[in-house]
């Protein structure tokens, strides 16, 4: 029966049709609301979603910095780490991925290794931030995503999630640490975090894709790994002094070296890759 319509006619059904499943695919990649906040009012208010919603250095820059807040924006390294942030291919946007790279230009020496990091031009208080990223392998290797104080004075900070591969902690495990204006812990809710403070999954998680988080609320932070609780504790976010830290921004970075994750060992190790799917912010 539609052989005998007019072509126009036929035109403007292939456009509605078209454009309703643009519409429908739209819906349907919407991200869904985190099991730990369902139901709660939460909304999204920043989805980072690389190869989506940033698709390109242009649109990576309008979103982020590529160095720490401190001295001005410039600071490149903290803690002893051998590498430099720079933007030499350190933001890699890849058949639809993308990956802070760290990279050896010519030796394996300390402030000779290249390397990326992402300061979120957003900054906040409170809500359910995470990421969904895959972790590289290699001694030496530190990839972090955390909050941090705007006002450039530091403590208190939010480990969302650090992992090192120094010999003894590895990839196999992951931490999550607070830091507080008064230096001092509260014990914790719930926990299962073992002695050292690490977190074991019972897999590694250079393997796949892993998504890790907080609820960060007035007075308590938890910690979530693949929407699972973690560890549960009361935390204060005020500066020394108890003055309130304000907003945070999100971080992201790949170190290498430095105290905790020792010297990386060998040159084969690079390029390292973080690949970063997506960072959200939930807030009420």
């Amino acid at each position: 029966m539609t052989e005998r319509l007019p072509h126009w006619l036929h035109a403007c059904m292939a456009l509605m049709l078209a454009g309703f499943a643009a519409s429908s695919l739209a819906v349907a990649i919407d991200p869904a609301v985190p099991t730990p906040i369902a139901d709660q009012g939460y909304r999204l208010v920043k989805d980072w979603t690389f190869g989506r919603t940033v698709r390109n250095a242009d649109e990576l820059r309008d979103n982020f910095h590529t160095r720490f807040i401190y001295e001005n924006g410039t600071l490149d390294t903290l803690k002893g780490e051998w590498q430099r942030y720079r933007d030499n291919d350190n933001h890699e946007f890849r058949g639809g991925r993308f990956a802070l790279v760290a990279r050896v230009p010519k030796d394996l020496q300390p402030g000779q290794i290249e390397s990326g990091l992402l300061r979120s031009r957003w900054s906040g208080q409170y809500g359910y931030v995470e990421g969904r990223m895959k972790v590289p392998t290699g001694r030496g290797l530190w990839p972090a995503l955390w909050l941090n104080p705007q006002d450039q004075v530091w403590p208190p900070e939010i480990d969302i999630v650090e992992i090192v591969d120094n010999g003894r902690d590895t990839t196999k495990n992951s931490f999550h640490f607070l830091h507080s204006g008064d230096g001092k812990g509260q014990p914790a809710q719930a926990s299962l975090l073992d002695k050292f403070g690490a977190y074991r999954p019972g897999f590694d998680y250079a393997d796949g894709f892993h998504t890790f988080a907080v609820l960060w609320e007035p007075g308590r932070v938890r910690h979530f790994v693949d929407e699972k609780l973690v560890v549960d504790r009361p935390f204060d976010w005020k500066h020394k002094g108890g003055a309130d830290a304000g907003a945070a921004h999100v971080l992201v970075n790949l170190a290498v070296g430095g105290e905790w994750p020792g010297p990386p060992l060998r040159i084969d190790d690079f390029p390292a890759r973080l690949e970063i799917d997506f960072i959200r912010v939930w807030q009420k």
